[in-house]
């Protein structure tokens, strides 16, 4: 193998990695149960998005607002800027405290130790919908739970986000395997990749 090759090889791996990690936030909690768009009525309290998500390809956005009795509504969306668009998606409401000192934590831990950076909401929106709309392109919808946890969004303008965002990775789909995709499901994606952008169209790492 050419040292090039293997050097590409040593970033994939520590990539997947990454990405592992970055997967177990949301799956650790729970949905409220409540519906996001009761809540986008109050105001913003912070988004945030992690660093070197478009390096990596997948990380947790999260939105938050602050209600008038100070607690945090939240919806949180694992992110693949990559290929799928939103893996997983939930929404929840709890206090302050555990906001800022468990979850918060929970998600730097994650991500291991990653930095979040505060984005305006208007940018955190257009990011999703696009990578929505991009996965969406290749045939993959995203996470059933989507619905409600958009709802937190309402009101949010995207279009007055001035950042353009570039999904894929070289101008080509790229999939990765993550660890709660069996076999079945990686074949099903990587048909659906092959239909829609033929050979040599997207790029791929699975490991069935």
């Amino acid at each position: 193998m050419a040292t090039s090759a293997r050097q590409r090889q040593k970033r994939l791996e520590k990539k997947n990695q990454k990405r592992k990690l970055a997967k177990k936030a949301i799956p650790t909690l729970l949905q409220s149960g409540k519906k996001a768009a009761a809540y986008a009525k109050y105001p913003i309290h912070e988004c945030l998005v992690p660093e070197g998500l478009f390096d990596i390809g997948i990380g947790e956005i999260v939105v938050t607002r602050k209600t008038a009795g100070g607690d945090i509504a939240l919806s949180a969306f694992i992110l693949d800027v990559f290929c799928l668009g939103v893996k997983n998606a939930l929404f929840k409401v709890m206090n302050e405290h555990d906001y800022h000192y468990k979850y918060k934590k929970a998600i730097a831990q994650s991500h291991e130790g990653r930095e979040f950076n505060e984005t305006h909401p208007s940018c955190v929106k257009k990011l999703i919908e696009d990578a929505v709309s991009y996965a969406e392109e290749l045939g993959f919808p995203p996470h059933k739970d989507y619905k409600n946890s958009k709802g937190l969004l309402i009101g949010i303008d995207p279009k007055t986000c001035p950042v353009t965002y570039r999904y894929g990775q070289d101008n080509k789909p790229f999939f990765i395997q993550g660890p709660h995709e069996t076999p079945s499901q990686v074949k099903k994606i990587l048909g659906k990749l092959h239909n829609k952008c033929g050979d040599g169209g997207y790029n791929y790492t699975a490991f069935f």
